[in-house]
């Protein structure tokens, strides 16, 4: 693969053409937490007259932002979510949307479960994470997977609108009869 495709599927590279439906894992403000919250328990131990602990608090502060970062870092590649006209991404998981053959409706209460609730899910995750909703898809395959999101109803109804685009646009029909042609006629 030349190096200039190989740039264009790597996590973070945002895809080409417009972006119907984006979702990003944390933010890096985040980093900051940790930091704020030692600098607020020095001032603490200023205001107290207690002796200032400088050099855990730094420590404590340095090291937290370290793994707050890794934990950024990583909910960035993994929780990343992008539909454009032509492909859905999950993370690392790139879908061509030609490849889906139909959004399957969400469920509503009541209702059994359905069988793409347990299905495999897109991406590199094992499951759906916390406060996030999953989406059927089934593939042309057959196969069903989940797509996930913080406000799956907004993923759903924007891969339902580009799905049916694509599906407009290349004409998945099925062999069906041929149409007629202009002059010809029944003999019988």
């Amino acid at each position: 693969m030349p190096a200039s495709d190989a740039a264009a599927t790597r996590p973070g590279i945002e895809p080409e053409g417009p972006i119907l439906y984006s979702e990003d894992g944390w933010s890096w403000a985040w980093i900051l937490a940790a930091p704020v919250f030692c600098a607020a328990a020095a001032v603490f131990e200023l205001v107290t007259g207690a002796p200032v602990h400088w050099l855990m608090l730094t420590v404590c502060a340095i090291a937290s932002a370290l793994c707050h970062g890794v934990m950024i870092a990583a909910t960035r590649v993994h929780g990343r979510v992008r539909l454009t006209p032509h492909l859905y991404i999950q993370g690392t998981e790139e879908l061509e949307l030609g490849r889906i053959d139909a959004v399957l409706p969400l469920p509503t209460g009541g209702e059994p479960e359905a069988s793409w609730e347990t299905a495999r899910t897109l991406g590199e995750l094992r499951d759906v994470p916390r406060r996030r909703g999953a989406v059927g898809l089934r593939l042309d395959s057959g196969a069903e997977v989940r797509a996930w999101a913080r406000d799956r109803a907004a993923l759903h109804a924007a891969l339902s609108g580009a799905v049916a685009a694509t599906a407009g646009g290349a004409e998945r029909e099925g062999p069906g009869p041929a149409p007629e042609r202009p002059g010809e006629s029944d003999p019988a």
